[in-house]
C-alpha cells in the first residue's frame, strides 16, 4: 500500500509539473535575443546542412508493383532513397524517344518499378556529377520523373511529362538490399494511389482516405542583424529608416534596400544589377541555391517548388514531415530568390522557423481521397483543364494564445492558374464558371 501511495504521489507531481511548464511556454512573451558577440561585432549565422541532392532531390516516390501505385507518405523514406542516390552514376546520356504521358506510363508497366517524382523540372546539369561524362548540349535539357525496374538494376529511365522526351541509360550503384530496406513495409507507410489529370499534367494522387497529425511548434524569428551583414557588403554605409505607419524597417546603402515587416516578419530585398548577360537554367538553379542555403534557415527539408522564366525567379517551399508547407495570409512557407549574372538581386524569406514540435498527443485528420477532390471540382464547375496539380500540403496558422506557436492543419492544395489554393475553400465557392 505505501509503494501504490508514493507511485499516486510521484505521478500526480509530475502532472502538475508538465501543466507548469506548459502554461509557461504557451504566455511567456516572445523573446527574440539578437545572439551578438559585441567585442567581435559578429551575429549568429545560419547553420542549417542542405545538400543540393535534397533540394533538388525528389519530392514523392511511388511504387509499382502488380499493377498497383503505392505512395510513400513518410520523409524518412523519401530523405533515405535521395540519399541512396548520390551513390548512383549513369554511364552516358544519350538521344531520347519520344513518348505521350499514358505511353510512359505503359512502360512502367512492364515490370515492377520504383519511380522517383520531381516537383518541378530539374535539369541534368544539377546532377552531373552524377554522370560519367555528361555532354554539353544535355546540361539545360531537364526531366521530372526517374525511374527503375526492380529486375534490372542496371538501367535507369528519365522522362520529362511535358517536353515528352524519355531517356534509358545504363546505371551502377543501385543496391538491391539497401533499397529493400529503404521500403520495407514494416517500416513504410503508404496509400494507393492513381494517375490524373490531363497529358503534360500527370500526378499520383490517392484513391483511398489519407490519415494525417495536426501539428503545433514553438518558433523562433532570425534577427535583423544576421541578415543586414550578409546582405550589405559595407555595413558602415547602411542608414536604417523606421519612420512609418506599415511598421516596416527599412535599410539601404547606395545600391539595395533590404525591408523587414515587423508585423508580419517577412523580409524583402533589393540590389540594382545589370542582367544583360542571362544565366542558363542550370546556372539559375545552382546560384540560387548558393543563396538559399545562406538565408533559409529552416530545420527540416526545403525543396526546388518552381522557375518562372519571365522574371527569373526561383521558389523555393519549406516541408513539414514529408509535405510542402502553405499559409493563407502571409508566404510563410516559400523562399524567393532571383539571381543574375552578378549574383543576388531579390530576395524574399520569412524570419520565423518553427523549432520544437509541443503536440503531446497527435490528433489526427482525415483527408478525403485526391481523386474525390478532383471529382468534386469538376462537378463545382472547374474545368480538368484548369487544374494543373493537386497535393496534400500543410496549412501554416499563427496561434491565437501564444506568438510563441504555430499550428499546422493538413489539407489537399490544387493549383489552379498558377495560384495554390485549399480545395475546400475552391469548393466553398461557386467554381470556376
Amino acid at each position: 500500500m505505501k509503494k501504490e501511495f508514493i507511485i499516486k504521489v510521484v505521478l500526480a507531481a509530475l502532472i502538475v509539473l508538465s501543466l507548469f511548464l506548459t502554461f509557461m511556454i504557451w504566455t511567456m512573451p516572445s523573446q527574440f535575443n539578437e545572439e551578438t558577440n559585441t567585442s567581435q561585432g559578429t551575429t549568429s549565422s545560419v547553420s542549417i546542412e542542405r545538400e543540393l541532392s535534397q533540394v533538388f532531390g525528389p519530392t514523392q516516390i511511388a511504387l509499382h508493383k502488380n499493377g498497383e501505385i503505392n505512395v510513400f507518405t513518410q520523409a524518412d523514406t523519401v530523405e533515405s532513397l535521395t540519399k541512396e542516390m548520390t551513390n548512383w552514376k549513369v554511364v552516358a546520356l544519350d538521344e531520347p524517344v519520344e513518348l505521350t504521358n499514358e505511353e510512359y506510363t505503359e512502360k512502367l508497366s512492364q515490370g515492377n518499378a520504383l519511380e522517383m517524382v520531381f516537383i518541378e523540372n530539374i535539369s541534368f546539369g544539377i546532377f552531373s556529377d552524377r554522370f560519367d561524362n555528361l555532354a554539353g548540349e544535355y546540361q539545360d535539357r531537364a526531366f521530372n520523373r526517374m525511374y527503375f525496374l526492380e529486375d534490372d538494376l542496371s538501367q535507369i529511365y528519365f522522362y520529362n511529362t511535358h517536353s515528352k522526351l524519355f531517356y534509358s541509360e545504363s546505371v551502377e550503384g543501385i543496391n538491391e538490399k539497401k533499397i529493400d530496406k529503404i521500403i520495407n513495409p514494416e517500416n513504410t507507410k503508404t496509400y494507393s494511389a492513381t494517375t490524373a489529370l490531363e497529358e503534360g499534367k500527370q500526378i499520383y494522387t490517392s484513391i483511398e482516405e489519407v490519415e494525417l497529425p495536426y501539428l503545433s511548434y514553438l518558433v523562433e524569428r532570425q534577427t535583423n542583424q544576421l541578415f543586414i551583414e550578409r546582405l550589405f557588403d559595407d555595413t558602415s554605409e547602411v542608414r536604417e529608416n523606421s519612420d512609418n505607419s506599415d511598421n516596416i524597417v527599412s535599410y539601404n546603402d547606395y545600391v539595395s534596400e533590404l525591408q523587414i515587416n515587423e508585423n508580419t516578419d517577412m523580409l524583402t530585398y533589393y540590389r540594382n544589377r545589370s542582367t544583360e548577360n542571362k544565366l542558363s537554367i542550370t546556372e539559375t538553379l545552382r546560384s540560387s541555391y548558393n543563396e538559399l542555403i545562406q538565408y533559409e534557415n529552416w530545420a527540416a527539408a526545403v525543396h526546388y517548388f518552381d522557375y518562372n522564366d519571365s522574371t527569373r525567379e526561383v521558389t523555393y517551399r519549406r516541408y513539414i514531415e514529408g509535405f510542402p508547407v502553405f499559409s493563407e495570409t502571409f508566404d510563410y512557407g516559400t523562399t524567393h530568390i532571383t539571381v543574375v549574372e552578378d549574383g543576388l538581386s531579390q530576395l524574399q524569406v520569412p524570419l520565423v522557423i518553427a523549432q520544437t514540435p509541443i503536440s503531446d498527443v497527435e490528433e489526427q485528420k482525415t483527408l478525403p481521397s485526391g481523386l474525390s477532390i478532383i471529382e468534386a471540382l469538376v462537378g463545382n464547375g472547374y474545368n480538368n483543364a484548369e487544374i494543373d496539380d493537386i497535393k496534400i500540403g500543410y496549412t501554416w496558422t499563427n496561434s491565437t494564445e501564444s506568438d510563441r506557436v504555430i499550428n499546422l492543419e493538413p489539407n489537399w492544395y490544387v493549383k489552379i492558374d498558377g495560384t495554390w489554393e485549399i480545395a475546400q475553400n475552391l469548393l466553398l465557392d461557386e467554381g470556376g464558371q
